[in-house]
């Protein structure tokens, strides 16, 4: 009862002061007698007892320190003294609180990114329990695909899963049939990747509209616990009924944008690949289920050979497909989901082709359900740790920067804090009530950084949805705040209010000990000053390993569009042609279709050159294991594993791709001869230091991946004839700049894209190409983009422009934390020293001595900042180095730039308060309080 009566009596104050005076009084009075009984008079007695138990003032504090239940009651005193001391000093609360926004901010958007892309779960009802199925290999390989009948299998037999699902890789078809546009988002050439140059310009087939379909299996809705907006979903479906009546879902996004939500389009008949589908039902708005984006159509699996008609994927069992996820049953967990599905797979290696990776043994991983194919590997995982350390470094320099700023200030509060230490406060105390306000201006900070984050990461997300084509679906990203973002913004806020308050608080309340000099009130102490240069030497450091890490990343991006490609990109545009998937387009057809095709475009005037190939930069890659003895490649003969690609006789010259010696292929009527060239980097890999002309290889794909009905190069010795130098790839390692140029079969060239070299620039001939299909095949669709324009959509490009963008970004937010904590202390010690430079100029000191005295006191933490963030950023490009092209550890344009911006910099934000000093009259100065 007695925790009770403290409780109710912090609603009547009164009772409570009361009852500690009374036990105060009491205590006196104790004592007081206590020395009558030894023989002291009444009034010395009264007197020692007040001197032996402190002022009335202390004494009340020390019993309210004690008891507990008045903690609330004092917290809210600070918190109150704490608010009207912040809106008294309005200019060091805005910049405190911006500041650390700031820093807060950064912190927060990288959290809310991380947990709206990398960490997102799947789009389903209690999303904890839907989990990823994949298998690891014996050659330690993670494999997240399945064949359909491995899925069946699955599906059947699991019963630690409650439901398991199927979903095939996202695919664009050519939707007809649906009447006339209404609001179609910009096509590819009209987005914001397009003008980019991140998609090629012309993707839309001229028959009719590309449409994104992603093919699931019938109980994929029923298992993520979601049912249709309106009309059914495939599981309300029979079999029998989608097999004789053929059904798709509709995207409510894709409804609203390409029907205007209209009500009748249920029901409605639409042809995808030329095939009639009836529209069943509509999924929720922005509903992704598996993936990142919401398509525009849903497609039972069972249906693919209708708009693939020659593919056999739901027969064939190593035609890995599709991804596998399920929803674990009422007490199963990951760890009895992953051995049963471990027993089934060794069950199922039997029927599996010998050659097969999985005829060999593998185990089961089944982990939390994720929408990405395999868990973060070690780059990416590196990558998001750099980018939470540059961040944290960030919030680093705010609190440096706030620290910095409260130092300064607790120096004006000196004969405040002595008051209150004269009336009873203990040190203790102090220092509460000094991180208190340090608490609350770390909670206003963390409030606006929350808005300022969600309203910005909000707009940067309308942004992405709308960049991607129309044709890839509706990129969703859920960015609101919930209870885990709300909890980290409120950790990294308290951390940063320890952070940036403990060092001014432990410093503020020791300057107003009664020990400490009076005399030093209106000057700077060494301790101070000391600690003020720390803070600003980290500020200056932190800035400068941001600053070079950044500026080294963007010049690495620039460098990598002026490296040599051993190429002529500016003038060869790569046409890849999309035929339509019908039973009309055979393989004769299309091989009619190219040549006439190819004829026509040779004729057009600007045109110098025509071949077909894989470009350097196009993706497509393929690797085989090379023998040199004649003998079938095998682990016990490969020399080496290199990139093959085929290719025409005249591509070379059409690309410009200068041979080192030998020449190239002849021209041959049928099957060409059994050739081929080498550049410089593989044949020194497989010869080094030796002449290859003349000498023979043999290669072999076994293990290796292709496609179906791809022409190989296994079987017969190949004849070294040339070497042509290098060319870049697409590879991040630049592996792929080591090639084997094959010569390709004749009847092949429908197979591999287009090369066209033209004459003058190369839009003109992107314009007038699609006019030059159409007379060919309508119904055929085409993409053109010069080779420059592939190179800046290849991963090492968009990796580097990404994380020159991140880092610069982070460099320059703490470039401008430092420089206004440099200017804000700078302006408070100017302040607080108006009487020392009062005296110091009453004796005879010049405005240029006061400048000069203030410049290389407020310059000096800088430059030692300065050095230390030098030696520490040949460390951060040490981290980077495997994004770094052409650049090396130190970049002597990056470390010495940013160096001298920074000092000029911080040179103005010194000049500005210190030029201020010199202006102050003596007698004001000698009167100034």
């Amino acid at each position: 009862m007695a925790w009770f009566s403290r409780l109710t009596a912090l609603f009547v104050r009164e009772r409570l002061a009361k009852d500690l005076e009374d036990e105060l009084q009491f205590h006196l009075s104790m004592r007081e007698q206590w020395n009558v009984d030894q023989g002291m008079k009444r009034d010395d007695a009264r007197r020692d007892a007040r001197v032996r138990f402190g002022g009335p003032g202390t004494m009340r504090e020390r019993m309210n320190e004690i008891d507990l239940m008045t903690l609330p009651q004092t917290v809210l005193q600070d918190l109150r003294y704490g608010a009207r001391m912040l809106v008294r000093q309005p200019r060091f609360t805005v910049a405190a609180v911006l500041a650390l926004a700031l820093g807060i901010g950064a912190n927060t958007a990288a959290f809310t990114a991380y947990k709206a892309l990398i960490g997102r779960k799947l789009d389903a009802r209690d999303a904890g329990r839907m989990v990823n199925l994949s298998l690891v290999l014996q050659s330690g390989q993670l494999s997240s695909w399945f064949s359909y009948p491995d899925y069946e299998v699955y599906r059947d037999k699991m019963r630690s899963t409650s439901g398991v699902i199927l979903m095939g890789n996202q695919d664009l078809l050519t939707m007809s049939g649906a009447g006339a546009f209404n609001g179609q988002r910009s096509p590819a050439a009209g987005s914001l990747m397009g003008r980019m140059g991140l998609v090629p310009p012309n993707v839309a087939n001229t028959a009719g509209e590309a449409a994104s379909v992603f093919a699931v299996s019938e109980n994929y809705f029923s298992v993520l616990g979601r049912g249709a907006l309106r009309g059914r979903t495939f599981d309300e479906v029979s079999r029998a009924e989608l097999m004789a009546s053929p059904a798709v879902m509709i995207s409510e996004n894709y409804w609203q944008r390409r029907f205007a939500g209209d009500p009748a389009v249920l029901g409605k008949t639409i042809r995808l690949n030329g095939v009639a589908f009836t529209i069943i039902g509509i999924a929720p708005h922005d509903f992704v289920g598996t993936s990142v984006a919401a398509p525009d159509f849903w497609l039972p699996i069972s249906l693919i050979s209708l708009v693939h008609p020659d593919e056999q994927e739901l027969r064939d069992r190593e035609n890995l497909c599709c991804r596998m996820y399920g929803r674990l049953a009422d007490g199963a967990t990951m760890e009895t989901s992953q051995a049963e599905m471990t027993a089934l797979a060794e069950q199922l290696r039997e029927l599996h082709e010998t050659h097969s990776d999985l005829h060999k043994p593998v185990t089961a991983l089944v982990w939390p359900g994720t929408p990405f194919p395999r868990k973060l590997d070690r780059g990416l995982q590196f990558a998001i740790a750099l980018i939470m350390i540059a961040v944290g470094m960030v919030l680093v320099i705010a609190c440096a920067n706030v620290a910095s700023l409260q130092l300064a200030r607790a120096a004006s509060r000196q004969g405040e804090l002595r008051m209150r230490l004269s009336l009873g406060a203990s040190r203790g105390r102090l220092i509460r009530q000094l991180l208190t306000e340090s608490a609350l201006l770390a909670a206003l900070a963390g409030a606006l950084a929350l808005v300022i984050t969600w309203a910005v990461l909000k707009v940067a997300a309308n942004i992405a949805a709308g960049a991607l084509p129309a044709e890839f679906g509706v990129f969703v990203v859920h960015i609101n705040p919930d209870f885990e973002i709300f909890a980290y913004v409120f950790a990294v806020s308290m951390v940063a209010g320890v952070l940036f308050g403990l060092a001014p608080a432990l410093e503020g309340s020791r300057s107003a000990l009664p020990s400490s000099l009076k005399a030093n009130a209106g000057t700077s102490p060494v301790r101070r000053q000391r600690l003020r240069g720390v803070l600003i030497g980290a500020q200056v450091a932190v800035s400068v390993v941001l600053m070079v890490a950044g500026s080294m990343l963007i010049r690495s991006s620039l460098h990598a569009l002026d490296m040599a490609t051993g190429y002529d990109g500016k003038h060869v545009v790569d046409l890849e042609l999309q035929f339509p998937e019908e039973a009309k387009y055979t393989a004769e057809r299309k091989l009619a279709t190219v040549r006439e095709l190819r004829t026509r475009v040779s004729a057009m005037p600007d045109v110098a050159a025509v071949t077909s190939g894989r470009a350097p930069d196009g993706g497509g890659v393929r690797t085989a294991a090379i023998s040199l003895n004649g003998e079938k490649p095998s682990e016990r003969n490969t020399k080496v594993v290199e990139y093959y690609t085929y290719v025409q006789p005249n591509y070379f010259d059409t690309l410009d791709i200068r041979f080192l010696y030998g020449h190239g292929f002849r021209t041959t009527a049928g099957q060409p001869a059994a050739e081929v060239v080498l550049s410089e980097g593989a044949a020194n890999r497989i010869w080094p230091g030796q002449n290859p002309i003349g000498r023979t290889l043999r290669m072999g794909t076994d293990g290796s991946f292709h496609a179906k009905r791809e022409v190989l190069p296994d079987g017969p010795n190949y004849l070294v004839v040339g070497v042509t130098r290098d060319t870049r790839g697409v590879t991040l390692d630049g592996g792929d700049s080591e090639q084997i140029y094959i010569p390709m079969p004749e009847d092949r060239i429908a197979d591999y894209p287009m090369l066209v070299r033209t004459k003058v620039d190369p839009k003109r001939f992107v314009t007038a190409i699609e006019s030059t299909v159409a007379v060919v095949d309508p119904e055929l669709g085409v993409s053109s983009l010069t080779l420059d324009d592939m190179l800046r959509q290849t991963a090492p490009f968009i990796v580097a422009g990404l994380a020159a963008s991140i880092a610069s970004t982070i460099g320059l937010l703490g470039l401008f934390l430092a420089a206004m904590g440099i200017y804000g202390t700078v302006s408070y010690i100017v302040e607080l020293r108006t009487r020392e430079v009062g005296i110091r100029m009453a004796l005879g000191a010049r405005k240029r001595d006061v400048l000069t005295l203030m410049l290389r006191e407020s310059t000096r933490p800088v430059l030692g900042g300065l050095t230390v963030g030098l030696v520490l950023a040949i460390g951060a490009t040490y981290l980077l180095r495997a994004i770094l092209y052409g650049l090396g550890l130190f970049d002597a344009v990056s470390f010495f730039g940013v160096a001298g911006l920074f000092s000029l910099i911080a040179l103005f934000a010194a000049y500005v308060p210190s030029r201020r000093a010199m202006q102050v009259e003596p007698v004001v100065a000698l009167r100034y309080e």
